[in-house]
């Protein structure tokens, strides 16, 4: 019995370009194997459906127009619902992709067992000579930024190939703009990949739809990505970005609080307690300090506290409320240790009476690690966001 395959081409304005790919593709596939062609299109509203009617005769293809969503990645992921074949194709509508490549890319899952098979634009055999310098200059900068996830020479292509039965209902695909090779070679972590040189056309009609939106919505899915691979790290990374702000918060508050206090002081408007000096074995200021590190820590942990929990880490169900007060408690050991080290370097030396603000970021720095562990481990646990 012969191996169906499922094309998947997903299409904005391309109605000029779908016949003549139709027909190659079935000049292409025909005598080897069983296919049908799956067109998504956003909506054109360019007469397509009227083309898709007409190839019915005589090819086997199908359209799903899409009227509540656009992109590239986000059709060809809505493809895979209308998917009947072992192997699915995903590949352009616009002729940049031959389609008497299909035969070589297949035939590297059917005959040589490959989980992810790539046509590629940038090993030996391969080629896009209608490339200026900035475009290639780009994709030498998309291909850098994608290595630490994949070691293929041509992740951002298009054009590629993989078994049905990769796709694991299990792992949610949201890839933004063009790339989802790329998300599907993070995501669904195919044991065997290799890439087949392609000879990359300029489109036949219409025009491209890579503008520097699609470039940005490039780097937004990077960070995505990395925060699925490389979850804890990333984690942290957010983490730590929060944490500057709240860092931020708690220096102003400190200084604000330090300046106001010892401005009352100096004034009489406020009297130390005698007691209090004894007890802590320090003058006014050593008191001051202490107070304003109180008074920085407060503010600062509720705005990293409100920050983690909308963009780091998935909303729990735990009350907010109490989720507030496991947050509080398990920074109290990150504060622990910044009063260690600022009231420590504060009090020792004179260089830090001056300088105070310093003295209390070193500290700062020193609770992060303990704040980001207790926070992972002991309040936001339940759940978190891809």
């Amino acid at each position: 019995m012969r191996t169906k395959l499922s094309i998947i081409v997903p299409t904005y304005r391309e109605a000029e370009n779908i016949p003549e790919l139709a027909r190659r593709i079935d000049s292409a596939v025909k005598e080897k194997y069983n296919y049908e062609i799956i067109v998504i299109d956003d909506n054109s509203r360019d007469g397509i459906e009227n083309r898709i009617d007409e190839l019915k005769e005589t090819i086997p293809v199908k359209l799903k127009i899409r009227f509540d969503e656009k992109g590239l990645s986000s059709a060809v992921i809505s493809g895979f619902d209308m998917v009947t074949g072992e192997i699915i194709v995903v590949m352009d509508a616009d002729l940049s992709h031959p389609p008497e490549s299909i035969i070589s890319i297949v035939e590297k899952i059917t005959e040589e067992g490959y989980g992810f098979v790539i046509g590629s634009r940038f090993i030996k055999g391969g080629s896009s000579d209608h490339f200026d310098i900035y475009r290639r200059t780009k994709a030498l900068v998309s291909k850098i930024i994608a290595r630490p996830f994949t070691k293929v020479k041509d992740p951002m292509s298009g054009f590629f190939a993989f078994p049905v039965k990769l796709l694991d209902e299990k792992v949610r695909l949201n890839p933004l703009g063009f790339k989802i090779c790329l998300e599907l070679l993070v995501k669904l972590s195919p044991s065997r990949v290799t890439e087949v040189p392609i000879q990359f056309q300029e489109r036949l009609y219409g025009e491209s739809k890579l503008t520097f939106k699609q470039q940005v919505l490039y780097l937004m899915h990077i960070w995505r990505l990395f925060r699925f691979k490389y979850r804890t790290l990333g984690e942290f990374a957010v983490f730590s970005m929060i944490g500057t702000t709240g860092m931020i918060i708690d220096l102003l508050a400190i200084h604000i609080t330090y300046s106001i206090l010892s401005e009352m002081l100096s004034r009489g408007f406020i009297q130390t307690p005698e007691i209090m000096l004894n007890l802590l074995s320090t003058d006014p200021s050593g008191l001051m300090f202490r107070t304003a590190l109180v008074a920085g820590f407060i503010l600062a942990v509720t705005s990293n506290f409100l920050l983690n929990r909308y963009f780091n880490f998935m909303r729990t169900p735990l009350n907010i409320i109490r989720q507030y007060v496991r947050f509080f408690t398990v920074s109290i050991a990150g504060f622990a240790i910044k009063w260690f080290i600022s009231v420590h370097l504060f009090e020792t030396n004179p260089f830090f009476h001056r300088y105070y603000l310093l003295a209390a970021f070193l500290g700062i720095m020193g609770g992060l690690v303990v704040n980001f562990t207790g926070s992972k481990l002991l309040v936001f646990k339940a759940s978190r966001k891809d």
